[in-house]
């Protein structure tokens, strides 16, 4: 599952990809995988795995391990994963990414994620026509097939993930409205699926989706985004240690997946210096400093987003020198997008500014 930043305008917003059942990436794939529940037969077409054809098919398949996960995940394992069958799997050719993925389709990992979506299986239709969804990468084909599932299984325990696919397809269309309209129907079918508290967190409180409101309702977003990045950073938090996962690796997934909520945190609060009657909020502004500082500082590989915000942030508060390196940064992590170009322009604009300004007289 790919999941990737991108910026709705200039906004910071999460685009989620979730393009089959679960491609590891950098970003935040562990909370994707909690999240989004592969779909349960109750008519399997082939039963488990057992764990002498995982070892054959690690054995046949070590060049292309992806073959082995997919045929894991369509049919699961019928035998849960101790040391010594971990052993026997590594020397059959598997790594440690392959090891921690097939975990989650052991028989207690699929008894914990059939009691997530309230004990009931699924039809074979209704399993195949969800991952067939889950297999798109085409966002129009997204739309369609969310729109046609969720006609066809209205009732569907399924639907919270179908909705945060669907959201996900509107955000690589940059339709932020449809974001959120998506993102909140997953949510109202469970508060706690994270990655659509990213999502709608980080979209609404885009400068687009403030415009042509009365302040009352803008705080009322505000507040809304505010809330959900809130308890994606609880949810964050409570993800649970994987196997032979050290603890500062543990930690350090959990704030590659937190960089984000700070992200949104931070555009709030930027917003709401904007909303001041007089000049900008300080206050304000230093909490969205502290927030965008944060969503840098927890990722590996920072947002150029976050780093245009915290130009704008650095501007308002006359901290120019400091506004200049965080355009400049914005600017190198995006080459040849539009990132680039307006944070060269603020580059050059508050350079300008600064020797424009009369210079001090020198002492005697």
């Amino acid at each position: 599952m790919s999941w990737t930043k991108k910026a709705v305008s200039l906004g910071t917003v999460w685009t989620l990809t979730l393009a089959g059942s679960v491609l590891m990436s950098v970003r935040p794939a562990y909370a994707a995988q909690q999240q989004e529940q592969p779909a349960k037969s109750s008519a399997p077409v082939q039963a488990p795995l057992t764990e002498d054809e995982l070892v054959k098919l690690v054995k046949h398949n070590k060049k292309d391990l992806k073959k082995v996960a997919d045929e894991v995940q369509a049919r699961g394992l019928d035998f849960e994963l101790t040391p010594d069958i971990e052993k026997k799997i590594t020397k059959a050719g598997a790594d440690d990414q392959f090891l921690t993925y097939i975990k989650q389709f052991t028989p207690a990992m699929r008894a914990a994620r059939k009691s997530k979506v309230g004990n009931s299986e699924v039809s074979t239709e209704e399993a195949q026509a969800y991952n067939k969804l889950k297999g798109s990468t085409d966002p129009e084909t997204i739309i369609k097939s969310s729109d046609d599932f969720s006609a066809k299984y209205p009732k569907s325990p399924l639907l919270t993930y179908v909705y945060a696919l669907e959201a996900s397809a509107y955000q690589q269309k940059n339709d932020a409205t449809n974001v959120i309209k998506y993102g909140e129907k997953s949510l109202d079918l469970d508060p706690n699926n994270l990655i659509s508290l990213l999502m709608v967190s980080g979209v609404l409180p885009q400068p687009q989706m403030l415009n042509n409101i009365s302040d009352a309702e803008k705080e009322k977003r505000l507040g809304t985004a505010a809330d959900y990045a809130q308890k994606a950073l609880q949810e964050i938090d409570q993800l649970p240690k994987q196997s032979k996962e050290s603890d500062d690796a543990y930690q350090k997934r959990k704030d590659q997946i937190a960089s984000g909520a700070y992200a949104s945190i931070g555009m709030v609060h930027l917003e709401r210096s904007r909303m001041a009657l007089q000049g900008l909020d300080q206050s304000e502004l230093a909490k969205a400093e502290e927030s965008y500082k944060s969503a840098i500082a927890k990722s590996d590989t920072p947002n150029p987003s976050d780093y245009y915000r915290l130009g704008e942030v650095y501007r308002g508060e006359n901290k120019l020198s400091d506004a200049v390196t965080a355009f400049s940064k914005a600017g190198q992590l995006a080459p040849g997008t539009d990132i680039e170009q307006l944070a060269n322009q603020q580059v050059q604009e508050l350079k300008n500014a600064e020797s424009s300004q009369p210079k001090a007289a020198a002492k005697p």
